[in-house]
């Protein structure tokens, strides 16, 4: 839970995703019925890692994001917003020593003719210290 703490806290005070979509960032799915453009997050994968200081252990935390939009055009600008807010940070965010949160993977373009929806997810590899 920490990781995805600290994804929902950087994309919430991004000035640049929140220009975009306002306070819509949700955990697992984006409910049916939202404004879009919206962001949904979710915990993919936590693998330890191994440290030589007792009484901390550093671990790598998957965490998926996804860009949800009515076209082409605004889901991609959506993600460069998300990957400005997330690539590359560190410190301590909402109360979690993050060493340091990097872009991983992206899944391929996805659309939904039917409902005129756009989503592409990019995979941020979190790895910060559990006490």
């Amino acid at each position: 839970m920490r990781a995805e703490k600290v994804i929902k806290t950087l994309l919430g005070n991004a000035a640049g995703v929140t220009a975009l979509v306002a306070q819509r960032v949700y955990p697992g799915v984006v409910p049916q019925g939202t404004a879009l453009p919206a962001i949904s997050y979710e915990h993919v994968s936590t693998v330890p890692l191994p440290t030589l200081t007792i009484g901390t252990n550093l671990v790598r935390t998957r965490i998926e994001v996804t860009a949800v939009a009515k076209t082409y055009a605004a889901q991609k600008s959506l993600l460069e917003e998300i990957r400005k807010a997330l690539d590359y940070q560190r410190g301590t965010v909402a109360g979690v020593e993050v060493v340091s949160i990097m872009r991983d993977s992206s899944g391929p373009d996805l659309r939904d003719d039917d409902s005129g929806l756009f989503w592409q997810s990019t995979d941020f590899m979190v790895v910060h210290r559990e006490t």
